[in-house]
């Protein structure tokens, strides 16, 4: 089954929250208690998508997080890749020479170009986009 982290999934709530909130900037604690996530895991979130200058941090009492830039520039690829690293369908769409039959595989150019299309979908969703329904036309022949 293809799916993406807890992490991953947290890390896109946190970051829908914070653009509902642009002009505020909130604490890891008041992430966790509104999205009903612990601390340290809020906290693990946070810290990886700063890493990836996803949201940028305050310091002081009235310190916290906010986006790092517009939510309609941050895109879900974007998200995921700072939770979970490069998008890989496979291992051969990770590295090369990681699969001891990649030489001689018949899906290697298959899996490579579903990966390019799952990147390339992922890529056209925003934050922004994610904080509403989405629409299905939208998802089938992007906007």
């Amino acid at each position: 089954m293809l799916r993406i982290s807890k992490l991953a999934d947290y890390a896109m709530l946190i970051m829908s929250h914070l653009a509902k909130q642009q002009d505020r900037v909130l604490s890891a604690n008041l992430l966790a208690e509104t999205l009903h996530l612990t601390i340290p895991t809020t906290s693990k979130v946070l810290k990886m998508l700063s890493e990836a200058h996803l949201v940028a941090s305050v310091r002081g009492a009235e310190g916290g997080y906010h986006l790092a830039k517009l939510a309609e520039k941050i895109t879900v690829a974007d998200v995921i890749m700072a939770i979970e690293g490069k998008l890989s369908m496979t291992e051969c769409c990770a590295m090369e020479g990681l699969c001891h039959i990649e030489t001689r595989c018949t899906m290697k150019e298959n899996w490579l170009k579903i990966n390019t299309m799952i990147y390339s979908m992922l890529s056209t969703l925003t934050i922004t986009d994610m904080s509403q329904p989405l629409n299905a036309l939208r998802l089938a022949y992007g906007k």
